[in-house]
């Protein structure tokens, strides 16, 4: 069950019409990722063992899902195996916590980009990833250090496991368990998986350079400093060892009544047999306690971009934010999320992950003053004060803030289904960087677009709405429209 057999399964046109038509399948498990729980087991375990669901895309550029295990630790956050994480599709990324995969597969729905779990607060065994992070050290061909996290869209409906702080000792007897097959009919291939199964096995102490096989190359265990991170377990009779699809899943260790997360599995032996190894947990707290903070934990604040005159004679304040989490953040528009001049209610209350810039766009006169106040859960209150004499939007923020007021004129349009006024700026700053590397002879044309588009007033009359995309001007862009386009065919 090495780690360049975790298994894919191809997809092709399949995929393509399961998002076209909305409908979805349960895929047969043909190696559908390595290591889960062989030997003897039981089947069942402890909630907080999830499965780990993904599409992802192969080396080869085929589409494929993927079967990993992983341990709820935190609120919102799940840990896992990096190498589970390799080439997914972020929001087609789940954690399933339920006891029959096949009956509950039928609560993902469709949605825009594949598949999509009931909302949050809705009854379901499904979660999303709002983001995921592999260890900042992750190599792939060294397969180390083999760890990662998925930061959730809602918390789970039980309480997270501990982590261990100490070292896992030698001869120990723990527990392990997985989503992972219970047969290899072949050394790299499994069968009976995404069903949980839990098994006891003992310790073994650090792995040797000897465990780096030539027909199963490992080459992290070269080092020596890789092997003090890594805890190797028994996979001989009588115990269980992991299997195709375990990977991510824990070694689980009690004391005085507490039930720890101690090991992370990454990697074992051909056909399932022999040993598996894990990631010690405790070697890694640093990367894992940065991960429970950002599980909702780490600050979200405002931030004030810039002022720029627009068409109309008034003034437009743009604004982002920052997330550090790696979760999504909902502030409600209320006191927590004030902003007076926002009549229009175009500020966010999603706050999605990471760093945004141009999120949304105030307008007020000279004279006025725009203030936001965001009071987010776990993050100091913050208040921004804009007036006409704050920041003007210069050449550093050209690009953006040219898109930034040509969107916000479409989305005064009136169409119905419009992109969100980021998503229509960044789409828009893509399209000038397109046109600056392919036809840098075009930017001031494009620029001359983007600036009429800006001046169009609102209402129906003025625009056209196009389905998926959002609007464009009517009649009153035309000639500046042709002129781009002369000059791309030139």
């Amino acid at each position: 069950m090495k780690y360049r057999g975790f298994g894919w399964l191809a997809l092709g046109g399949v995929f393509v019409a399961a998002c076209s038509s909305g409908s979805a399948s349960v895929d047969p498990n043909v190696a559908s990722s390595k290591e889960s729980i062989i030997g003897p087991s039981t089947a069942g375990g402890r909630n907080e063992v999830v499965m780990i669901y993904a599409r992802f895309v192969s080396a080869n550029g085929s589409l494929g899902t993927r079967t990993c295990s992983g341990s709820y630790f935190a609120p919102r956050v799940v840990v896992t195996a990096a190498h589970c994480l390799e080439n997914v599709f972020a929001d087609q990324l789940f954690v399933y916590y339920g006891d029959d995969f096949t009956a509950d597969f039928a609560q993902l729905g469709p949605g825009p980009n594949g598949l999509l779990p009931p909302a949050p607060g809705q009854a379901s065994f499904w979660a999303q990833a709002d983001s995921f992070e592999q260890h900042p050290n992750w190599d792939p061909v060294q397969i180390y250090p083999d760890m990662g996290v998925v930061y959730l869209d809602r918390k789970l409906p039980f309480d997270p496991l501990p982590l261990s702080r100490t070292q896992l000792a030698t001869s120990r007897q723990v527990t392990i368990s997985g989503w992972g097959a219970n047969s290899a009919p072949t050394p790299t291939t499994g069968a009976g998986g995404r069903v949980q199964r839990t098994g006891t096995t003992r310790t073994l102490g650090s792995p040797t350079a000897a465990d780096n096989h030539p027909d199963d190359p490992n080459p992290g265990l070269n080092s020596a400093a890789n092997r003090a991170t890594i805890i190797k377990t028994d996979g001989t009779a009588p115990n269980a060892n992991g299997c195709f699809g375990d990977s991510g899943g824990p070694i689980l260790v009690t004391d005085s009544g507490q039930t720890y997360i101690a090991g992370v599995d990454y990697f074992g032996g051909l056909s399932c047999l022999d040993y598996s190894l894990y990631m010690r947990v405790n070697s890694f707290l640093p990367f894992l306690d940065a991960a429970y903070r950002k599980g909702g934990q780490a600050v979200l604040t405002p931030k004030f971009d810039c002022v720029a005159a627009n068409a109309q004679g008034t003034l437009t304040a743009f604004f982002g934010y920052d997330n550090q989490n790696g979760v999504n953040v909902t502030v409600p528009r209320g006191t927590k999320n004030n902003l007076a001049r926002d009549t229009a209610n175009t500020r966010p209350t999603l706050f999605l992950h990471g760093q945004h810039d141009f999120s949304f766009g105030v307008d007020f006169s000279a004279g006025q003053t725009v203030s936001w106040t965001l009071s987010p859960g776990n993050s100091p209150t913050t208040t921004l004060t804009v007036t006409q004499s704050s920041k003007r939007c210069g050449a550093a923020e050209a690009d953006q803030s040219e898109c930034a007021l040509s969107c916000r004129a479409s989305e005064r349009s009136g169409c119905s289904t419009m992109p969100s006024f980021e998503d229509c700026v960044t789409f828009c700053v893509q399209g000038n960087q397109f046109v600056a590397e392919i036809f840098p002879g075009c930017i001031p044309q494009g620029s001359a677009l983007n600036v009429c588009t800006a001046g169009v007033a609102a209402g129906a009359a003025n625009w056209e709405c196009i389905e998926d995309f959002g609007a464009v001007p009517s009649a009153a862009c035309t000639a500046e429209n042709a002129a781009l386009g002369a000059c791309f065919s030139q």
